[in-house]
């Protein structure tokens, strides 16, 4: 083999053991990357959910609406109607569409009964979901009258979630949660899971409207 030859076999040898490890690196890399959704992918692969009884003490908190309306928590939830309860953020893309879709599925399902039932969405991500953006996200979703998003001051989202036994620490961590409440009880129904929109209404029905 003439020099020429020899250096461009050594040449092409170090080319192809570089590209190599590059590749196992690049595979190691992606191996070590964790999925930030992984623990809203789990929830949506558990099909069934469970149901419980509480009674959570409501802080005494002023939160925003999708409008820029101030909002007395308290209030808003010890209203004559019967409530639906749940908390999502705007740019989630894994269990939240599918929670306020399903909540407005419910509301199609009951139908008539529908309109008498108030929908609070709470916003986890307070930061960014300011009432522009909740206003834009409800709008997608065709929210309409009764249906309200909720944001506030980070320091009493925390105090609302703790309040529900529904803090995880990070948004990315969250957990589908619905809760119902009776006007006539001071106890909450707790869905645990990716209850369906009929699932929902059949609670409903039961629990709220008999």
């Amino acid at each position: 083999m003439n020099v020429g030859r020899f250096f461009l076999a050594l040449a092409l040898l170090f080319s192809f053991a570089g590209a190599s490890s590059n590749e196992h690196a690049a595979e190691r890399q992606d191996q070590a990357v964790p999925d930030k959704h992984a623990a809203h992918r789990a929830a949506m692969q558990r099909t069934r959910y469970s149901t419980t009884t509480k009674d959570y003490l409501i802080p005494d908190v002023e939160l925003i609406d999708q409008i820029g309306t101030s909002v007395s928590l308290q209030e808003l939830l010890a209203t004559d109607q019967p409530v639906a309860l749940n908390f999502i953020f705007t740019t989630c893309t894994t269990i939240c569409p599918v929670m306020t879709a399903t909540f407005a599925q419910m509301r199609r399902e009951l139908g008539d009964a529908g309109h008498a039932l108030q929908l609070v969405s709470i916003s986890i991500d307070p930061e960014y979901d300011r009432p522009d953006k909740l206003k834009v996200y409800s709008e997608q979703f065709r929210a309409g009258n009764g249906w309200d998003f909720l944001t506030g001051d980070s320091a009493d989202i925390v105090r609302v979630l703790r309040s529900f036994d529904s803090y995880a620490g990070s948004k990315m961590n969250h957990q589908p949660v619905t809760l119902l409440k009776r006007p006539d009880s001071d106890s909450w129904t707790r869905i645990d899971g990716m209850a369906s929109g009929k699932d929902l209404a059949n609670e409903v029905t039961a629990r709220l409207l008999n």
